[in-house]
């Protein structure tokens, strides 16, 4: 080959396109995995999209992450629909590729493993952000069946509240939002909040009745000699207590 058909050949192959402007059609949704059993398909694990480029050619899976295998850890921008793209080519293989540049992003996944058991994880979609360790809880010990996770701990919160659990489900709950603050352990029957007025529950006890009952029983109470109960104050005392608590 003459040099100059070589060096013709290599200046036409440093013409290709490696980086272009896709319009995103279709977020590819995964099922329900060992990360999220949800089956909303807005919270289902997101790791690639479909593009068409602006001459009208589709590229199917492009990628939005490295490895779309290795699911528990790794960062994920995910685009929204219909929003415009730059997409670069691997090894000039035109039908692999991933997302370089976004224009509008919808949500984000962090996920940062720690160990073989537990790892960080962060998602936000603009309106709500949830940050949570996740630990595993079944399928390390049984061959070919997938490891599932649950929270260990979690904090969510958007605009109008905050939200924290330990041990989600079994532990403490704390929520937080324009009209209430609230504190309890559902397995404990354990309940402390403030709204218009207190609530102080035990099981099925709760503090207002039980004072309620203690104003109703001294109020029986029958002195034969000196100065018996002032039912009135009594009476007073205990619709103080309606008021502040419920």
């Amino acid at each position: 080959m003459e040099v100059t058909e070589i060096i013709k050949k290599i200046a036409d192959e440093g013409h290709k396109v490696q980086t272009c402007a896709a319009k995103v059609v279709r977020v590819n949704r995964e099922e329900p995995s060992s990360l999220n059993d949800s089956d909303d398909d807005i919270d289902r694990d997101v790791y690639t999209v479909d593009v068409v480029r602006s001459d009208g050619a589709e590229i199917n899976n492009v990628r939005l992450k490295s490895s779309i295998q290795d699911k528990e850890q790794g960062i994920i921008c995910v685009p929204k629909e219909n929003s415009w793209v730059l997409i670069s080519i691997i090894e000039t293989t035109e039908t692999r590729a991933f997302i370089s540049q976004y224009s509008e992003i919808d949500k984000i996944f962090l996920r940062i493993k720690n160990d073989d058991d537990t790892y960080f994880n962060m998602q936000s979609n603009g309106n709500a952000t949830t940050l949570s360790f996740k630990i595993i809880e079944s399928g390390d010990s049984i061959p070919n069946t997938p490891k599932k996770y649950k929270d260990i701990s979690r904090i969510a919160y958007s605009s109008d509240e905050v939200k924290v659990d330990f041990n989600e489900g079994e532990g403490y709950q704390a929520l937080i939002d324009n009209n209430k603050v609230l504190f309890e352990h559902t397995e404990k029957k354990l309940c402390f909040k403030m709204e218009s007025k207190f609530k102080v529950q035990v099981g099925n006890n709760n503090l207002k009745e039980e004072l309620n009952e203690l104003i109703k029983e001294v109020s029986k109470i029958v002195v034969a000699q000196g100065v018996g109960p002032d039912i009135g104050a009594l009476a007073g005392i205990n619709n103080r207590i309606n008021e502040i608590m419920e």
